[in-house]
C-alpha cells in the first residue's frame, strides 16, 4: 500500500468518482486525451494542469495542504489543532482536494505530487520533522521534553513517549503561546534559527537554546544536539494562514436581479464601433505593438468607444481583431460576426474576456503600461474568475470583495494591488452586461455556469438578446440618425456615403459632396443610391439629399485619368521597333513621344516580355537610377492563429481508460519519443499529436544561448532533431531543437 502510485490510486477509483475527478480538471479533457492510467497520472501532476489546479484553491485547503506537506500530518484532529479548526472541517476540506485529484491516501499518510510538495516545502524545507529528530533522540531526552511540555512521562516507552510529545507539538497555539513567554535574548535567537541558514547541525547547546528547550520550541535529538522542528518553523512561516476558518459566509444580494441586456447591447456595439473604425482606418500600432493611449483617445473621441482598451482586448481575444502590415484591422472573421446574432456576438467576446490572464483596463507594469493588446503576466484573471463564481447564485458582491483573499489565496497581489485588480473586475465585468450594482446578472449568471460550454452560453444568450433591427433616419440637414444595431448592409452604406460624427446613445452621420463623390467613386450610380437609402430607412429621401446625389453625379466623372504603369524609353530607332513588334502587340504600348512608349501593363511584365522578344531592357527608379533585381526570397508563410482543441467528455476518457474504447497512438510517437527522451510519455503524445494534426501546443524552450522563453508553436515539420514550427509568440516561423524543449503542455 505504502508503495501505490498515483496511477494505481487512479485505476482504483470506480467510475463515478473518476469522471467527478475529471470534471474538476477540465484540461485534461482536450484531444490528444490520456490513453492510460500512467498517462492520465503525467498529465494530473504536470506543471500545466497543476498551475491551473492551483488557482482554484482556496485558502482553507492551501493551509491544509501546506500543514500536510510540512508535517505528515494526515489525522484530521491533529491537522484542527494545528490550523485552529474543527475536525469536520478538516475532513470537507480534506474531501475537496481528494476530489480535485490535488491529494490521495496511501495507507495512513497523505501524498500530493511532488510539484506541489516541492512548492509547500519551500522556506522550510532545511528544517526536519519533529519524529525525524525524536526517533534519533535518547530516550531521557524524549521524557524530559514530554514534561516540560506539561505531561507525565513516568512509565511511558520511548516510542509512547514521543507520540506524546508530537501530539502536543500539534497545538499551534501552545508553540504561539511559547514564543509570547520567552525572554528577548531567547526569541531573537530563535528568529535567527528560522532564517534561511540560521539552524547550525553539531552546534553545542548554549544558554538560549537551553531556554528554549525547555520552551519546548527546540528540541534535542541526535548525540543530544538541538535541532529546530518543521513543526515549530510552519507555525511562524505560516502566519495567518495557518487557520482555518471555512467558507465565508456570503449573503445574498438585496438588489432585483437584472438582465444584463441593455449593457450587454452597448458591449456588442462598442466592439462593433471599434472594429468599424479599424475597417475605415487601421488602429495605428506603436513600434513596441499596441495601441498607444493617444489612438485609444481617439477612439473614444471619433467612435464613441468608451472604453477602448477592453474593446481592443475583447476583439483581439476573440479573433477579430488582427495585426497587419498598417496598424491593427478586422480579420476575414469580423463580416461573419457582424452579421450574427447579438447572443452569440456578446458570448464570443464575454467568454474571451473571463478567459485572459491580466485585466484590460489595469494593465500598469513596473515600467509603465503594456498598452492593449500586448499579452501581459498577470494574477488579474485568476482575481476575475474567482471574484465572479463566488458571486454566483446572487450573492452579494461586496461581501465577495471584503473576503476575495480567501477564494484566490495565490494571486500574488498586496493590498492595494489587489484592490485595483478588483475595481477593474467590477468596471469591465459592469461593461459587459455581466454586473449590476452588487450582484450578477442574468447573463453573469449564465457566464458562470456555463463558463466551460460555449455553443450553450452562446444559445442562452441568444434568448435574453433577441436581434432587434437599428433604425436609420434621414434628415434635412443632411445627416442620418442611427439608433440600435443596423444591418451589415446599412453600415456599409452609410460607411461609403458619410463621415461618422457622434457616436452615442444614437450614432450622427453626415453627408457631404466630398463623401458622396466617394460613393460614386466605388462604383454606385444614382439610382442604386436612392434605392438603397429608401431601402434601409423605409421612407422617401429628404430633397436636400436627393439633390446632394444629383449634384455631385452631374460634375462626377467630368475629368478623367488614365493609369500608367510604366513607360519604355530608349533611342528613337529602338523605340520604333518595340512598338511595331507583333510578340509586344498584348502590351498595348503606347507612343507619347520618338523616345518614349507607355502602358497600363506591370513593369515587371514589360521587362519579361522584351527580353522574351529579343531586347535587352533594364529598370529603372522614379529618379532614373538603374535596378539590380536580386533573387527573391521564399515568402515568410502565412500568419496562423492559435485554435482550440477538440475536446471530449470525461465519461468518454473514463471508457477509453477502461480499454472499451480503442485509441491509436498518434504516428510520429515513436520517432518523438526516441529523439526526446527526456520529455516524459504525455508530453511527447502532445508533441505528436500537433505535429501529426497540425494543433498547437505551449513550450518551455531554452535555446543555444541558455535563455529560457515560452512559446505557443504549432510544429510543421520533422527535420532529424529539428522541429519546424508555426511560433505564435514570435508570429514567424522558428526551427526548434528537440533537446531544448524543456516542457509542452496543451493549447485551449
Amino acid at each position: 500500500m505504502e508503495g501505490m502510485s498515483y496511477a494505481d490510486h487512479l485505476a482504483g477509483l470506480d467510475s463515478k468518482a473518476l469522471v467527478t475527478l475529471l470534471d474538476q480538471r477540465p484540461d485534461v479533457l482536450v484531444e490528444p486525451a490520456p490513453r492510460s492510467f500512467e498517462e492520465l497520472e503525467l498529465r494530473l501532476n504536470g506543471v500545466d494542469s497543476l498551475t491551473l489546479a492551483l488557482q482554484s484553491m482556496n485558502a482553507d485547503e492551501l493551509s491544509v495542504a501546506r500543514m500536510i506537506v510540512l508535517t505528515g500530518m494526515a489525522e484530521p484532529e491533529m491537522l484542527a489543532a494545528s490550523l485552529l479548526s474543527d475536525a469536520a472541517t478538516i475532513v470537507e476540506v480534506l474531501d475537496g482536494l481528494f476530489a480535485r485529484g490535488l491529494a490521495w491516501r496511501v495507507g495512513e499518510r497523505i501524498r500530493f505530487p511532488d510539484l506541489l510538495d516541492e512548492l509547500f516545502a519551500r522556506g522550510v524545507a532545511p528544517f526536519r520533522p519533529l519524529r525525524a529528530i525524536l526517533k534519533q533522540a535518547y530516550a531521557d531526552d524524549v521524557r524530559t521534553l514530554l514534561g516540560s511540555l506539561g505531561g507525565n512521562p513516568a512509565g511511558l516507552t520511548k516510542p509512547a513517549a514521543v507520540e506524546e510529545v508530537i501530539r502536543r507539538f500539534a497545538s499551534a497555539d501552545r508553540i504561539v503561546a511559547a514564543y509570547d513567554q520567552l525572554p528577548v535574548p531567547a526569541r531573537l535567537h530563535l528568529d535567527r534559527l528560522r532564517e534561511p541558514g540560521g539552524i547550525v547541525f553539531g552546534s553545542p547547546a548554549g544558554v538560549q537554546e537551553g531556554v528554549l528547550v525547555r520552551a519546548g520550541l527546540l528540541v534535542r535529538g541526535l548525540y543530544g544536539r538541538v535541532e529546530l522542528p518543521r513543526e515549530v518553523a510552519v507555525v511562524f512561516a505560516a502566519g495567518d494562514s495557518r487557520r482555518v476558518s471555512g467558507r465565508p459566509r456570503l449573503p445574498a444580494a438585496t438588489e432585483a436581479l437584472d438582465e444584463g441586456r441593455a449593457a450587454a447591447e452597448a458591449a456588442v456595439g462598442m466592439v462593433t464601433a471599434l472594429l468599424d473604425e479599424a475597417a475605415r482606418r487601421p488602429l495605428a500600432a506603436l513600434k513596441r505593438g499596441g495601441v498607444g493611449s493617444r489612438e485609444r483617445t481617439r477612439l473614444g473621441k471619433q467612435a464613441g468607444v468608451t472604453l477602448p482598451a477592453l474593446a481592443i482586448d475583447a476583439a483581439y481575444a476573440t479573433g477579430l481583431l488582427a495585426e497587419g502590415a498598417d496598424g491593427y484591422v478586422p480579420s476575414p472573421d469580423f463580416p461573419g460576426w457582424r452579421a450574427g446574432a447579438p447572443g452569440r456576438r456578446w458570448a464570443g467576446l464575454v467568454q474571451a474576456w473571463f478567459d485572459l490572464d491580466f485585466a484590460p483596463t489595469s494593465r500598469e507594469t513596473d515600467d509603465g503600461e503594456a498598452p492593449p493588446p500586448v499579452h501581459m503576466e498577470s494574477g488579474a484573471g485568476l482575481v476575475r474568475r474567482a471574484v465572479l463564481r463566488a458571486a454566483a447564485g446572487g450573492r452579494s458582491l461586496r461581501a465577495v470583495v471584503a473576503t476575495v483573499g480567501w477564494f484566490c489565496p495565490m494571486n500574488g497581489y498586496d493590498d492595494e494591488g489587489l484592490a485595483r485588480k478588483v475595481r477593474a473586475v467590477r468596471d469591465e465585468a459592469t461593461a459587459l452586461g455581466v454586473l449590476s450594482g452588487d450582484r450578477l446578472t442574468q447573463l453573469g449568471e449564465l457566464l458562470v455556469e456555463l463558463e466551460d460550454r460555449p455553443d450553450e452560453l452562446a444559445a442562452r444568450a441568444s434568448e435574453l438578446l433577441a436581434a432587434t433591427e437599428g433604425m436609420v433616419v434621414f434628415q434635412s440637414d443632411l445627416s442620418a440618425v442611427v439608433s440600435g444595431q443596423v444591418s451589415v448592409a446599412a453600415h456599409r452604406l452609410l460607411t461609403a456615403t458619410a463621415v461618422l460624427e457622434a457616436n452615442d446613445v444614437a450614432a450622427t452621420w453626415r453627408f457631404t459632396p466630398a463623401s458622396m463623390r466617394a460613393a460614386f467613386d466605388t462604383g454606385y450610380t444614382a439610382d442604386e443610391l436612392r434605392a438603397a437609402f429608401v431601402e434601409v430607412s423605409g421612407r422617401p429621401l429628404p430633397q436636400p439629399l436627393d439633390y446632394l446625389i444629383s449634384d455631385v453625379q452631374r460634375r462626377h466623372g467630368a475629368v478623367r485619368v488614365r493609369t500608367v504603369k510604366c513607360c519604355v524609353t530608349g533611342a528613337e530607332g529602338d523605340i520604333g521597333e518595340i512598338e511595331h513588334t507583333r510578340s509586344l502587340k498584348p502590351l498595348a504600348l503606347r507612343r507619347i513621344a520618338p523616345t518614349v512608349l507607355v502602358t497600363s501593363t506591370e513593369a515587371g511584365k514589360v521587362l519579361a516580355a522584351l527580353r522574351a522578344a529579343g531586347f535587352a531592357p533594364m529598370p529603372e527608379n522614379e529618379d532614373g537610377v538603374v535596378v539590380l533585381q536580386r533573387r527573391q526570397v521564399t515568402e515568410a508563410p502565412q500568419e496562423l492563429r492559435v485554435a482550440a482543441r477538440p475536446r471530449i467528455t470525461a465519461a468518454d476518457l473514463v471508457d477509453r481508460l477502461a480499454g472499451e474504447v480503442d485509441v491509436p497512438a498518434p504516428a510520429s510517437l515513436g520517432r518523438l519519443t526516441e529523439l526526446a527522451r527526456h520529455l516524459d510519455l504525455a508530453q511527447v503524445t502532445l508533441l505528436a499529436d500537433a505535429l501529426d494534426n497540425g494543433r498547437d501546443v505551449r513550450i518551455v524552450y531554452r535555446n543555444s544561448a541558455h535563455n529560457r522563453s515560452e512559446r505557443v508553436i504549432r510544429p510543421l515539420q520533422l527535420r532529424g532533431r529539428w522541429l519546424t514550427s508555426w511560433c505564435h509568440t514570435r508570429k514567424a516561423e522558428r526551427d526548434f531543437t528537440l533537446t531544448g524543449i524543456e516542457s509542452v503542455g496543451p493549447v485551449g
